[in-house]
């Protein structure tokens, strides 16, 4: 290791001492992750800078993973090239491009990544609109409760439902949705 920095130029020695700590940031970080650490974003607060800069959709360009990620290939292709014998100033914009591209890269790998993972969370205030079936019949005028099926958030839910009809709404009845309340109970009407 020692013989192959010796034998590389100034310029060479300054691409890989981009390359090299990038490199070693990216590999922990990648295994940390397989560990379940390192996958929140962390903002650093300080003068209104976050380390996390997004854009319009939600995609974190300037992340830390992103920036290493930027410096690594833009290290190492710069290595290549100027090993390989090419200009200087083509080297320098080429490792520059090739590193903006893999930050944009990461950047949107990141993004997809981020849509896979589900919070868990039911939000009732969806079901308004949703049609159901009832399973326990509701009593009429908001006298009581019934229980009803649906389907929200691609899981199939039974939820305690009312109703303002004249009528108690029977077992196996399609009902509409019409509200909610915070006590998790909507409120439903029954499809004609």
């Amino acid at each position: 290791m020692i013989e192959w920095w010796n034998n590389i130029d100034l310029v060479g020695q300054i691409f890989a001492l981009i390359a090299i700590p990038s490199t070693l940031v990216l590999v922990v970080q990648t295994v940390l992750l397989f560990f379940g650490f390192g996958d929140d974003d962390v903002d650093i607060d300080g003068d209104g800078l976050d380390a996390d800069i997004e854009g319009g959709d939600g995609m974190a360009l300037f992340s830390i993973r992103g920036i290493m990620g930027m410096a690594a290939v833009g290290g190492w292709s710069g290595l290549v090239m100027h090993e390989a014998g090419i200009n200087i100033w083509v080297t320098i914009l080429l490792a520059v491009a090739f590193g903006f591209l893999a930050l944009v890269g990461i950047a949107y790998i990141m993004k997809l990544a981020s849509k896979l993972q589900a919070s868990g969370n039911i939000d009732l205030g969806r079901a308004v609109g949703r049609v159901g079936t009832v399973y326990i019949p509701i009593p009429p005028n908001m006298q009581g409760t019934g229980k009803i099926n649906i389907t929200l958030q691609e899981r199939f839910l039974e939820v305690t439902a009312m109703t303002n009809a004249d009528r108690k709404i029977a077992t196996g009845e399609s009902v509409r949705i019409v509200a909610t309340d915070e006590n998790s109970v909507v409120v439903v009407e029954p499809i004609k």
